[in-house]
């Protein structure tokens, strides 16, 4: 056990943090404030939006940003098999090799892009997003504009977000969360302004959501690709397209991973609105939203333990793994038991949040409680398991059940009639229980050096 003065002492050597868990330690400290500044900014857009934009487009916006983000997944994995490529050679003190990387992986973006905006188009011309959404039909015209300029806003977005995966792989995840602090909170005060000065335009708002977070970050990467970021920023003479298939060979396993996870976490509010109404998102999305807290908590002390479980796995620093393990479980324990606590008291903080504009419904409530309670366990291993670049098992997991999601909604919501809890407790059934299970198996299998598809 370390002693207070030990401990005092650490963390005021400034050397203690270009270690590991020193860079775990700040990354945790700083992200906490952060994602509490984000979330605080996230609850009180929530009143404010609903009262500019009204139930009907707040539903919509739920629903076609979800729809949009489908296109987005098509990334082939890049991001990803780029972040373990990075993690790998910066632990072998291979530097030059991973700005060919990164520089490769941005010309790839930008071939992807050029795909995605052709095959959006192409599709665009057959899809009648009203009738898609159950759009009223005078909302027509406002939805289509809606598509096109969101679309388009969202394309920048997706070659110049690559700087998230570079900071997330050299354990300055806090550096991402300023990004999303500075964009929420233009955000925010933009919908004050849209809320005094102009009448509701789902088009206005999605404009000025999407556009903060592209140019927050546009101005946040030049700034540090010409600062401590330099030794590996993109160069056009750095792109080598023979690195393609270091990248990629992992990519596509994330990628498929990745789509799996989109049909499974991103399709709730699209379900919701074409099987019950655009109305019956608010519920679902607002009582989500309340419950991501305790996951969000979570996930933001867990998400840098990716890029520190690569460093410690390449370095066969399997004891720390072990430990952090343990750790984790602990913390796990004590966020659940708080996720219990926010049923308790969530009647009387909806009144105050939403002055009851939207009801509480316990049973959805509860399901989420499960839901979150399962994903954060998951979560615990997951990382270590992402850092390793062993995938098949999760891959193969992912295209086996998928199938059986969509029956399950239909079966839960309409034949039973449940509404919005039927998703959540096919998603429950379906997907988060048995990665709840075989997570840590695979985990623990990994460590004991087992053979046969654990190490795949």
């Amino acid at each position: 056990m370390i002693k207070n003065s030990e401990l005092i002492s650490k963390l005021s050597n400034k050397q203690y943090y270009k270690t590991r868990n020193g860079k775990i330690f700040y990354n945790v400290s700083a992200t906490i404030i952060l994602k509490f500044i984000n979330m605080f900014i996230s609850f009180l857009m929530v009143p404010i939006t609903l009262d500019y934009l009204d139930k009907v487009r707040y539903g919509l916006w739920a629903a076609l940003s979800s729809v949009l983000s489908w296109f987005f997944i098509f990334d082939i994995g890049i991001g990803n098999g780029l972040r373990n490529k990075y993690i790998e050679l910066k632990a072998k003190d291979k530097i030059s090799e991973a700005r060919n990387y990164v520089s490769t992986a941005y010309a790839l973006f930008g071939i992807l892009i050029l795909i995605i905006i052709i095959v959006f188009f192409v599709a665009n011309h057959f899809i009648s997003w009203y009738s898609l959404l159950k759009a009223p039909i005078e909302m027509q015209k406002e939805l289509s504009d809606t598509v096109l300029v969101v679309f388009s806003i969202m394309c920048i977005n997706f070659i110049v977000k690559l700087i998230n995966v570079i900071l997330k792989a050299e354990l300055k995840n806090a550096l991402c969360d300023i990004f999303t602090v500075i964009s929420h909170l233009i955000s925010f005060l933009g919908i004050i302004t849209l809320s005094h000065y102009t009448t509701p335009s789902l088009l206005k708002y999605a404009v000025l959501y999407t556009t903060s977070n592209v140019v927050v970050t546009v101005i946040g990467s030049i700034v540090l690709y010409n600062g401590i970021l330099r030794d590996v920023s993109p160069k056009i003479n750095c792109v080598n397209f023979k690195l393609r298939k270091d990248i990629l060979n992992v990519g596509i396993k994330f990628f498929i991973i990745q789509i799996m996870t989109i049909l499974f976490f991103q399709t709730s509010s699209f379900f919701i609105s074409v099987l019950i109404g655009p109305e019956a998102v608010v519920g679902y999305n607002v009582t989500q939203k309340y419950f991501s807290i305790g996951s969000m908590i979570f996930y933001m002390l867990a998400e840098p333990l990716w890029s520190a479980y690569g460093d410690a796995y390449h370095k066969e620093d399997f004891s720390w793994i072990k430990s952090t393990f343990r750790r984790l479980l602990i913390l796990y324990c004590i966020v659940v038991f708080g996720l219990i606590i926010m049923i308790a008291v969530q009647k009387p903080f909806f009144k105050l949040w939403l002055k009851n504009k939207v009801e509480v419904d316990y049973i959805l409530s509860g399901l989420f409680v499960v839901f979150y309670s399962l994903q954060m366990y998951t979560i615990i291993y997951n990382s270590f398991i992402n850092a390793t670049s062993k995938l098949r098992l999760s891959m193969i997991t992912s295209i086996f059940i998928v199938p059986a999601f969509i029956p399950a909604v239909f079966l839960f919501t309409k034949n039973l009639n449940l509404g919005s809890k039927g998703i959540l407790l096919a998603l429950i059934i379906v997907q988060t229980i048995p990665a709840a299970i075989l997570t840590p198996i695979q985990c623990h299998k990994i460590l004991a050096g087992s053979k046969g598809i654990w190490q795949k």
